[in-house]
């Protein structure tokens, strides 16, 4: 090939990409670039790739691009490449080098605070997506990732200011106001949340999650202009979350006019689109507790003799999601002396490195729980007692009693059906809550609670405080006198005005919590008793009454 026809060849392909023929610049530039290393070509085919998102592909080409020509762009691309491969290492690297050649590039901060953070350096996380703030303070992205890392630290008060550091730049910043509105939902500040969600949707009345945000927090009647607007919305072009958010509210809104078809129709659609990237399989979890129960037969006399002493009292309230976990937790840390440290997500994270269904090492696995949960937990606070109330954490009973022996344990319970018609109902973020998108998959994996509380209860029923939940809120002050004392502590009259304390909140629940108990809310389900026979049917084949 002479020059020229190369030449006008480079001429066509280069064309081609700058009108966003990706897929033509591939075919034609990996054949020339056989007989011409030529960088634009190179560079034209790896951002092709890129573009299309095949990162394998752009990542054969962009490295010989990145040795051709180091810029700090061209490392900073490279980088985003190994990111999206989930080679975080990789990713770290060339960022380093990006921001070492150019020290004001923003976006490779940002990203570097990224790969950092999937690395576990929390530290250097915040430290880069600050670097990114500074070096461009319009940097909303970077503002946004500092956020969200303060939310999932609870760390409220950073959290608050990096939002109100956004909106002096942007007032009308709607993904700000959203987050500020939901900041006030969970520090117990309903009105002023509705406020800014209603601000948001006045700014764009297509903002599906401030909508989702107010109707969590709002009973709505037909006239309601918000609702209206949800329900003109054309959901064709919405992401995935959004279409979920939307389904689900406009499935509540429609619960709350009493239109029950029409509310179970909008929930069996947001839960298919879930199940359609869902992996959830009761048969693996069915497994999962198979497991436990082997493990914890032959464990269970095996004594563990613990030499650090803790700084403070576990107290760990667990259950089915949906039991009342919350509204316990708001009740007991109203005391004095207990700190609600709400849904820690520690001691699962510790427990799924241990491989249940090869107990080597047992008893140093358990000494390593305690004494890295221990080193997370207590600098919450330095009350004597402080909760964890995770749900699920019904599953780790056996470790819970053998890593902290001083531990107490309050499992609540609540009517079967009660429990399975909320958690099918409401839309969980975690996938771990998956099981909860068919009525048949609810009951199945309430059957397994209800048989593994059997199991733990047979060996563990002095270590287990148990706690009807109709029984708690018909009887509310006996009841929890009684359970305060099993915990160990005084009665206190502030147990009595749980819902004026203002810790926050950031369950399902947050609404109900600052309000007082209703009565009679585990019989909602008898509503829709007709539309429930396979969830009713599969708790009765396995003889679980309601």
């Amino acid at each position: 090939m002479n020059s020229s026809d190369f030449l006008s060849k480079k001429k066509n392909i280069l064309q081609s990409f700058n009108k966003g023929k990706f897929e033509k610049v591939i075919k034609s530039a990996r054949k020339l670039l056989k007989k011409n290393n030529d960088f634009q070509l190179l560079y034209a085919l790896s951002v092709s790739y890129l573009t299309l998102s095949k990162y394998e592909e752009a990542e054969i080409f962009f490295k010989r691009i990145v040795s051709l020509k180091p810029s700090a762009e061209n490392n900073y691309i490279y980088g985003n490449i190994q990111k999206q491969l989930k080679n975080y290492n990789e990713a770290t690297k060339y960022f380093l080098k990006a921001v070492n050649l150019k020290p004001d590039y923003s976006e490779a901060y940002n990203n570097l605070g990224n790969t950092k953070l999937k690395l576990g350096f929390i530290n250097e996380a915040v430290d880069n997506y600050k670097k990114a703030i500074s070096s461009n303070k319009n940097n909303f992205q970077a503002y946004f990732n500092l956020a969200h890392l303060y939310n999932e630290n609870k760390d409220y008060d950073n959290l608050k200011k990096i939002l109100h550091d956004v909106l002096k730049l942007d007032e009308n910043n709607t993904t700000a106001l959203n987050d500020l509105g939901y900041l006030n939902l969970i520090l117990g500040n309903i009105e002023e949340g509705r406020k800014l969600f209603e601000k948001v949707i006045n700014i764009d009345e297509k903002h599906i999650r401030a909508l989702k945000n107010y109707f969590l927090i709002t009973k709505v009647n037909s006239e309601n202009q918000y609702f209206k607007k949800l329900e003109k919305l054309d959901l064709s072009d919405a992401s995935y979350e959004d279409k979920i958010f939307a389904y689900t509210s406009l499935s509540k809104c429609n619960f709350d006019l009493n239109n029950s078809d029409k509310a179970l129709k909008y929930l069996e659609v947001s839960n298919d689109l879930k199940k359609s990237k869902s992996d959830f399989s009761i048969g693996k979890e069915k497994k999962l507790f198979e497991n436990i129960h082997k493990l914890f037969s032959q464990k269970f006399n095996e004594t563990i003799v613990h030499e650090n002493k803790l700084k403070f009292t576990p107290v760990f309230i667990l259950g089915m999601p949906r039991s009342g976990t919350t509204l316990l937790e708001q009740v007991i840390s109203s005391h004095s002396k207990v700190h609600g440290a709400g849904e820690l997500n520690y001691l699962p994270k510790i427990i799924d490195k241990f491989q249940i269904n090869n107990p080597n090492n047992f008893e140093n696995f358990i000494k390593k729980l305690r004494f890295e949960y221990h080193s997370m937990v207590s600098s919450l606070s330095n009350k004597p007692f402080i909760i964890d109330k995770l749900p699920m954490n019904f599953r780790w009973i056996g470790f819970i009693t053998k890593a902290f022996p001083e531990a107490k344990i309050i499992h609540i319970h609540r009517n079967p059906m009660a429990i399975c018609w909320s958690n099918y109902k409401i839309n969980f973020p975690d996938p771990g809550m998956d099981f909860s998108l068919s009525q048949k998959n609810t009951a199945e994996y309430y059957v397994l609670y209800n048989n593994l509380m059997k199991f733990w209860f047979n060996y563990l029923k002095n270590k287990i405080i148990n706690l009807n939940y109709e029984h708690f809120v018909n009887n509310f002050e006996n009841e929890t006198n009684i359970l305060i004392k099993k915990i160990g502590l005084n009665w206190e009259e502030n147990l009595k005005n749980y819902d004026k304390n203002n810790r926050p909140v950031q369950t399902a629940s947050l609404l109900q919590v600052r309000g007082k108990i209703k009565k009679n809310t585990s019989d909602e389900w008898r509503k829709y008793k007709d539309k429930l026979k396979i969830m009713q049917e599969t708790l009765k084949s396995a003889n679980i009454e309601f």
